[in-house]
């Protein structure tokens, strides 16, 4: 059951499994939110009061209202705190469709980018009335159950809303003058970020950034407080934990998909990490 299925009861509008819309935060605490997940749908959050904190394909935030956050499909989620008062709207689109949302391939790459690396944005008093009617707007059509069209309209309207909100995503990445030592933790979380599912030596890791492992393992443990084997093993779990419970994906194929010689190796990995099997956890 993935996260859909957990929250269907709170639709608030929807053309089959194609686009739906929530806007029923009430009492959210639900399973899906106790585990990172790996959607395999498009997320657009607007959050128009309360704050919600976690981590987003690695990287972690901290948001208060008003905020906008999309989550593109594959990127691992992880909410780690939604507050009670939590209220707002979510638009899901499916895989099959999010595609034809997108803008055209030959502009789109600055966007996507931006997006992955920024999936969010804190709004301004200016932004806030614009994106709220985005989201009113597609809860109308969606109610337009006579409109052959509807899917069309949607369509071309979430066009334009990512091109509105590609004007502000990146106003909001920060600018500030980094330290040598920052720089390193960004240049080696990003390497992690692209390897972790075959690589999982801190001296690979070191190689590419033309360092010694333990140069690299003590100046990322300055900066963050855990060690660059730390790290890497963090990416692993989290991955492995989104794979076992929003995939049907089999333990023995999860351990293939990130690398391990065996089931069995990936069983020791897993329990030494988190305390109990994988198939203990994929049944929590």
């Amino acid at each position: 059951m993935d996260m859909i299925d957990n929250m269907d009861n709170r639709k608030s509008a929807n053309i089959g499994n194609d686009v739906i819309l929530f806007d029923d935060f009430t009492n959210i605490s639900t399973p899906i939110f106790n585990y990172p997940f790996k959607p395999d749908r498009l997320f657009m959050v607007f959050c128009t009061k309360g704050t919600g904190s976690g981590t987003i394909n690695f990287k972690p935030y901290s948001l208060s209202a008003p905020f906008i956050t999309i989550i593109l499909p594959h990127q691992i989620l992880h909410y780690e705190h939604i507050s009670e008062d939590f209220a707002g709207y979510c638009l899901v689109v499916s895989n099959r469709f999010a595609p034809e949302m997108l803008p055209g391939i030959d502009r789109q790459l600055s966007m996507v980018t931006a997006i992955t690396e920024k999936p969010y944005a804190q709004l301004d008093p200016e932004s806030l009335p614009v994106v709220r009617k985005y989201f009113l707007m597609i809860k109308k059509i969606m109610t337009m159950t006579a409109n052959p069209y509807r899917l069309e309209m949607i369509k071309h309207l979430t066009q334009m809303f990512f091109y509105m909100a590609y004007t502000y995503f990146p106003k909001h990445v920060e600018t500030t003058v980094q330290t040598r030592q920052g720089l390193l933790t960004e240049q080696f979380t990003r390497l992690v970020r692209e390897n972790f599912r075959h690589e999982r030596e801190t001296a690979f890791y070191a190689a590419r950034l033309n360092l010694t492992p333990k140069y690299l393992s003590q100046a990322i443990k300055s900066a963050t407080g855990k060690s660059a084997s730390a790290w890497i093993e963090d990416f692993v779990i989290l991955e492995a934990k989104a794979l076992l419970k929003s995939t049907n994906m089999t333990v023995q194929q999860v351990g293939h998909e990130l690398n391990f010689p065996s089931q069995s190796f990936f069983g020791k990995y897993f329990r030494r990490k988190t305390g109990m099997s994988p198939n203990e956890y994929k049944k929590m």
